[in-house]
């Protein structure tokens, strides 16, 4: 980790703080997000057997332009003034964007961590041109340890290029993370991809397949039979996960996450009377907070809450301040109600435990300060 990677870090921390105080106090205008992710494209150029963005539906829908480079960059200089240390760059596929690197350098200018979440299929390319010289995090999908199997799922011949590509991006100096969408076909190959992982310096992440309704033009679009054809048994994931856990340090899910993913994910909180929530909280128990902690910015320009997979408020960034944006009146409304919306029941996206686990003392400190501590950080 750089001398900036390690401000960044303490300024992560800093945040984390003084979110704690102004919760404390009462004070929302001092309320900070830790993250921000910018989807910089809805294109893809793979073909995922559960993931339905590539599909002619689904593009049929997407009407509205990119974002230009400038109008990117008055997003960054929005996350700036915010204090946000922690930007993530997303699609659809983000190398498919050729101002990519600029965009990365010029966030990185500012003092921010950067990362991209790519298939990899255009990664060692990206690197030998020197394009990704200021990235510092680099989420990369690999779903089984053969080509065999992962290109099938990713409906392109992808897994070699994407093996080249970590190897190039370590050499860079950037950190690696493997994000592997666990099957049920993939299941029993997890321990496998952690010594893939091992085996290519990197951390990994293993989190199940969900069911992710995308609602485009008034229709709920989904992968078809993904509950029966896709989704593992949780139980035997989370089971497993405890597993892995005590054997491979670069294994990043934690027995935390698993927990929550087990017992049902979020929403099932609001179901409860005051008696069951004071036996269960410590079991089972975390709101989601990415209303709060995370800010998504679509391809587009706009902000939207409180997720990305269910924008029931959505204002551009390139109309009104990010910051004004983010302490309205109607987001702190979505924000205080955290998961108690209808759609959050059952909800067990990664993203949103991952960013809502730093707004609680247990989660910033097994998720960030224990990793940072063993050389194993990974915004």
């Amino acid at each position: 980790m750089g001398i900036m990677s390690l401000f960044n870090y303490w300024r992560f921390i800093g945040n984390f703080f003084l979110n704690k105080i102004s919760s404390i106090l009462g004070i929302d205008t001092t309320i900070r997000p830790l993250n921000a992710q910018i989807e910089l494209t809805l294109r893809c150029n793979a073909r995922c057997k559960f993931c339905s963005i590539w599909t002619k539906a689904y593009q049929k829908s997407v009407t509205d332009p990119e974002m230009t480079t400038e109008q990117v960059k008055r997003i960054i200089d929005g996350l700036n003034k915010m204090h946000i240390t922690v930007l993530s760059f997303t699609g659809g596929e983000p190398t498919l964007r050729s101002d990519l690197g600029e965009l990365i350098d010029y966030a990185a200018s500012k003092g921010m961590m950067t990362g991209i979440a790519t298939n990899g299929y255009l990664l060692e390319d990206l690197v030998k041109k020197g394009a990704l010289k200021n990235l510092e995090n680099c989420m990369v999908s690999v779903d089984f340890p053969t080509a065999e199997l992962h290109d099938y799922y990713r409906g392109i011949k992808v897994f070699d290029r994407v093996v080249k590509g970590m190897r190039a991006a370590r050499k860079s100096g950037i950190k690696v993370l493997i994000s592997t969408t666990v099957t049920k076909e993939s299941l029993p190959y997890m321990e496998e991809m952690c010594k893939f992982a091992t085996k290519n310096h990197a951390m990994i992440e293993l989190l199940p397949c969900e069911n992710i309704v995308r609602e485009v033009l008034d229709e709920a679009l989904e992968v078809q039979n993904i509950e029966k054809d896709y989704i593992p048994d949780l139980h035997q994931w989370a089971k497993e996960i405890r597993r892995l856990k005590q054997k491979y340090p670069n294994l990043t899910t934690d027995a935390l996450t698993a927990r929550i993913i087990e017992n049902g994910g979020f929403g099932q909180f609001a179901r409860f009377g005051l008696r069951e929530r004071f036996f269960m909280w410590y079991v089972t128990y975390m709101p989601c907070h990415v209303a709060m902690a995370y800010l998504f910015i679509k391809y587009n320009g706009d902000v939207v809450f409180p997720c990305k997979l269910h924008p029931i408020l959505s204002v551009s960034a390139l109309k009104y301040p990010i910051e004004k944006i983010y302490h309205a009146p109607e987001v702190r409304k979505i924000q205080q109600q955290k998961d108690t919306f209808p759609f959050c029941r059952g909800c067990r996206l990664g993203c949103a435990i991952s960013t809502s686990l730093p707004f609680y003392w247990s989660g910033l400190y097994g998720k960030y300060i224990v990793a940072f501590l063993k050389g194993n950080f990974f915004t």
